[in-house]
């Protein structure tokens, strides 16, 4: 950001903008004949208002009841006892979201929802005082007005357009109606003149959709055709170069995605063309992907943790694809579907709604399929690794700007991970304000996150990323990456194997050199020494985090620590601040092999790991471990389960290749099977144990007279060998 000009155009705020008087507004209406007043112009405007995208009136009906009535009524107490509608004593980001006024929109919703007039005239005792009031407020950031800005006039329009349909035709003065309309009216004009050409980011978008929603619920504003054509060619603009193809929003934060999103559906039921966008399409399924078994996707690049099933649940009806509306129903109670559902206005298409009403009634019903193992979404830079109980989120995406700073959070080759719908690896995520003293230093810090420091220095903007194609043989997922980040190359390769018992490999590698290499791990519980540089993180009924360090514990310093992160509650879609425990790890050396084995109660596993040069053993008892640099083979009872290699040439004694493969190998029943798969056309030696069959087709393979017998992979693919024997 320029700090001379700040994050948008030149300031273009005048008289058209924020002194629209009663004249100004019956000519932005076109000056209807006969309308003298704004008593007039109301009931001019009444005859020909429409619906807002997401009516007041079907919401308020559906929460009756409730507890999200009862919240609204806590969010309007405040306005029958007064507020200082200047903010001026709030923070400087806090006091930029103050004039979003979405404290002021709840007088409203509880004035529908009881009746009461208390809160309709302390709505407009608070509105009018603020519109009196709000030219004297300044703010903070330079160049940038609190009042007029993108996510200011998104926000208010957000929140104050809804409610024009009820107060047109209410109780509220005329004069009242009249600012409210002037300020909807102003917010409009300024985003069409400071929103003329594409800029990355969300406030534009968001800001766009809110500029095409005014144009079409007032319809009669003279500057509502030329509004509403801006606003589609910002959004079309944005769907072209500012979401992934992977369905990702351009700053790769969940919550700043759901917000556009939000703000996405609102455009797609105005214009069937925004609806059919497959982008639109693809941020749905992007949530979807990055969702966890217990409803909630991690706090990612200054995000919250979000919860995602309402707005899966909205993307069904806006889309018309019962698939979102049965993934939402997977986290939300009977009830909270049926109210949710309920808010939704019905479909003026007899058709459309009839089919909505049955995706409604049907999807508790249907089974949602699983979701694949792994997912790459290589445009975001995320990837996810799965299991039954388990689940891995990381993190290799680049860093990005933003209009005024970066949300892209100094870490990358970072992880979480889940186990049980809870949080076992954690990092510190967003922060509860933009103003919290610790936002730089821990919140978007690279001690806040599940990776490796050097010299306690912060991750570059440039990263350098490279990662490997992801491995995944079924039995183990491996994910390769490397960067020059953090003053000098580092990698790190992540291999877990999903059956149990699961474990999770991390060994990070850096270049040599003097500096100082620190392994920063979080969990929501503190962590216990159980052994030499092993620390078991559980909560009193489990789930747990074993942690084993293989390196020397005679040259690794080891400290503890607490910092603060969100964590979601369990029973419903809330997260509250809490403790989020630090262990430090320290050497002079850069290679770190760490060895995570979650546990689904609170005991202890009772697990050895041994290191030998480049293979790492893990015995948990009856099962063994064995992991080399490009191999994991896993022996039950002393007899071999299976054996897994990527990016290799041989395999045990039980395959050799002329080119780098991955390839699993099983024995069931006594019985191996072998799946490789390669690049190209590649060359195969295995001992053969009668028939070979490639694909099930009877394959003739030539002796070398040493035992194996050569055959050929004809082109790229997976492949499944039977036929080779194991000893």
């Amino acid at each position: 950001m320029n700090a001379t000009t700040g994050p948008e155009k030149p300031r273009h705020i005048d008289g058209r903008i924020n002194r629209i008087g009663t004249d100004d507004l019956i000519k932005a209406f076109g000056s209807p004949p006969g309308v003298q007043d704004l008593g007039a112009l109301r009931a001019f405007v009444a005859g020909r208002l429409r619906r807002p995208a997401w009516p007041l009136q079907e919401w308020t009906d559906a929460i009756r009841s409730t507890s999200a009535a009862d919240d609204v009524l806590a969010a309007a107490a405040p306005l029958l006892t007064g507020v200082d509608v200047t903010g001026r004593e709030r923070g400087r980001s806090q006091r930029y979201g103050f004039h979003y006024l979405g404290w002021l929109s709840p007088g409203i919703h509880a004035w529908m929802l009881t009746g009461d007039d208390r809160y309709l005239h302390a709505f407009e005792q608070h509105l009018e005082d603020w519109v009196e009031q709000r030219d004297s407020v300044t703010g903070e950031w330079p160049g940038l007005d609190v009042i007029w800005y993108s996510l200011g006039t998104w926000a208010r329009c957000r929140n104050l357009l809804p409610t024009l349909e009820v107060l047109t035709d209410s109780a509220l003065s005329d004069r009242a109606w009249g600012s409210l309309v002037a300020t909807l009216v102003g917010g409009a004009r300024w985003a069409y003149d400071e929103h003329d050409v594409f800029r990355h980011g969300n406030w534009q978008l968001v800001c766009a959709t809110e500029l095409l929603h005014i144009s079409i619920v007032l319809p009669d504003l003279v500057e509502a055709r030329s509004w509403a054509e801006r606003a589609r060619e910002r959004i079309d603009e944005h769907l072209l170069l500012d979401v992934y193809g992977d369905g990702g929003h351009y700053e790769r934060s969940p919550g700043y995605h759901k917000m556009c999103l939000t703000a996405l559906q609102t455009a797609a039921l105005l214009d069937a063309d925004v609806a059919a966008h497959p982008k639109v399409a693809a941020m749905h399924q992007w949530l979807c992907e990055l969702v966890s078994p217990g409803g909630w996707i991690p706090h990612l690049q200054d995000s919250g943790i979000e919860w995602p099933a309402t707005s899966l649940l909205r993307g069904s009806y806006v889309l018309d694809n019962p698939a979102l509306a049965r993934t939402a129903a997977q986290w939300l109670s009977a009830e909270d579907f049926g109210v949710e559902a309920a808010a939704l206005p019905a479909w003026d298409d007899a058709d459309r709604q009839r089919r909505w009403l049955d995706t409604v009634a049907t999807a508790r019903d249907r089974t949602v399929p699983a979701p694949p193992q792994s997912t790459v979404l290589s445009d975001t830079g995320y990837v996810i690794l799965r299991s039954d109980d388990l689940r891995a989120v990381i993190n290799y995406g680049p860093h990005i700007e933003h209009e005024l700073e970066s949300h892209s959070h100094r870490a990358v080759l970072d992880l979480v991970l889940e186990g049980w719908q809870r949080p076992l690896l954690w990092e510190a995520g967003g922060p509860p304000s933009y103003d919290d003293p610790d936002y730089l230093t821990w919140y978007q810090s690279g001690r806040g996150h599940n990776t490796v420091l050097v010299d306690d220095q912060e991750l570059s903007t440039d990263r350098g990323v490279h990662v490997d194609p992801l491995v995944d043989t079924g039995q183990v997922a491996v994910f390769s990456g490397r960067h020059h980040g953090n003053v000098v190359p580092q990698s790190r390769t992540i291999a877990m194997v999903r059956e149990e018992p699961a474990v999770l490999v991390v060994s990070d590698d850096s270049a040599a050199g003097e500096h100082t290499f620190r392994a920063h791990w979080h969990a929501l519980n503190p962590w216990q020494q159980v052994g030499a540089l092993a620390y078991d993180a559980s909560a009193a009924e489990g789930p747990g985090l074993l942690l084993i360090e293989t390196g020397d514990p005679s040259t690794t310093a080891v400290e503890t620590s607490e910092g603060v992160a969100r964590r979601p509650l369990v029973d419903k879609p809330v997260a509250e601040y809490g403790p989020l425990c630090s262990l430090g790890l320290t050497r002079d050396s850069g290679a770190f092999t760490t060895v995570l084995l979650p546990h689904a109660g609170a005991q202890v596993p009772e697990v050895a790991v041994t290191r030998d040069d480049d293979e790492l053993t893990i015995d948990h008892g009856d099962t063994v471990d064995r992991i080399g640099p490009s191999t994991w083979v896993r022996t039950t009872s002393g007899r071999l389960s299976w054996a897994t290699g990527w990016r290799t040439r041989t395999l045990l004694d039980l395959l050799r290749t002329s080119e780098d493969v991955d390839v699993s190998a099983t024995v069931v029943d006594g019985v191996l099977s072998l799946e490789v798969t390669c690049s190209g056309r590649c060359g195969l030696w295995i001992r053969p144990l009668g028939d070979i069959r490639l694909d099930g087709v009877l394959v003739t393979a030539e002796s070398d007279g040493d035992g194996w017998a050569h055959l050929t992979l004809p082109y790229a693919g997976r492949w499944t060998v039977d036929g080779a024997r194991h000893d």
